[in-house]
């Protein structure tokens, strides 16, 4: 599902709002950065859902929106990722998976694209992929912060 960064005048909706970015796969790579933290860090993961779990409620049958304090705290939450994976030894320096991991890792994290004609040398920087798309998603919540936005889910 796609995110909006909106900015709007107070007392509008979201429908006056002047779009600032879209992230396509916005909550899909969010729940990517989920994934990758249940590698490294259960307690982290479980606090990135907690928020993804609770602004969904939130909006019950209307939009789901992601205030600047949830904004925030899912910046700080997602930074670090690609260290954390590293530093675990998921993946090396380049951020390449060993082959023999492959499919253990691909149950853990299915985002991994593993299934696609790719030669095993390309295989390996599946997690790399997904790493890539936790980063993404992290600078667009951290740029919709920083320019004062909410993201809505769409």
């Amino acid at each position: 599902m796609t995110l909006y960064a909106i900015r709007h005048a107070p007392g509008t909706s979201s429908e006056d709002a002047d779009v600032v970015d879209k992230s396509k796969y916005g909550w899909e790579f969010l729940k990517h950065a989920v994934t990758l933290w249940r590698l490294v860090d259960n307690a982290r993961a479980d606090q990135i859902e907690a928020i993804k779990d609770r602004v969904v409620r939130a909006a019950g049958d209307n939009e789901v929106r992601i205030e600047t304090e949830d904004l925030c705290e899912l910046v700080r939450l997602l930074s670090g990722i690609e260290d954390a994976v590293v530093a675990s030894g998921v993946v090396d320096s380049d951020w390449l998976v060993p082959p023999d991991r492959l499919e253990e890792l691909a149950k853990l994290v299915p985002a991994m694209d593993l299934t696609t004609e790719r030669s095993l040398q390309s295989k390996t920087s599946a997690l790399a992929e997904v790493m890539v798309n936790a980063i993404s998603i992290r600078n667009f919540l951290e740029d919709a912060a920083n320019a004062g936005c909410v993201v809505v889910r769409a």
